[in-house]
């Protein structure tokens, strides 16, 4: 994978913070509630989900067990949010590990709504009713 030597610090907080308001929200969660909770100041947290400040890997990894999330889920929505090459990576052959993976960083809402127009799918296009089988019959 080539470097992308056009991203700055800044832009890294803003996409860090990004992701971390997203989780919470799809969370359900209010600010004070997580900061609380991470051991940070609401005041603080707010300035890191605006990308206004810097977060320590300690109080990152403090706000992802106050999501309840693994840490490597920030990591990897936040390499995707950067532009990482989806091609560079392999999936694994077993499909529920692969739909693991690809969901793994969409929000609860998200989620639901495939979910929900899925079953709207399956509804609404029933599948076709078999065809009687082609063949000779025996008569009696």
């Amino acid at each position: 994978m080539e470097f992308a030597y056009s991203e700055t610090a800044q832009a890294i907080r803003i996409a860090l913070g990004s992701v971390l308001r997203t989780r919470r929200e799809a969370a359900r969660r209010t600010l004070t509630e997580v900061a609380a909770e991470a051991g940070l100041s609401p005041a603080h947290l707010s300035e890191v989900e605006r990308g206004r400040k810097e977060v320590s890997t300690e109080r990152l990894v403090a706000v992802a067990h106050a999501l309840a999330i693994p840490p490597a889920e920030i990591f990897s929505e936040l390499a995707r949010l950067l532009g990482a090459d989806a091609a560079d990576r392999a999936w694994p052959e077993d499909p529920p590990v692969k739909l693991r993976l690809a969901t793994a960083s969409l929000p609860l809402e998200a989620l639901r709504s495939v979910a929900d127009f899925s079953a709207y799918l399956a509804m609404a296009n029933p599948p076709p009713k078999p065809k009687p089988p082609i063949g000779f019959t025996t008569r009696r």
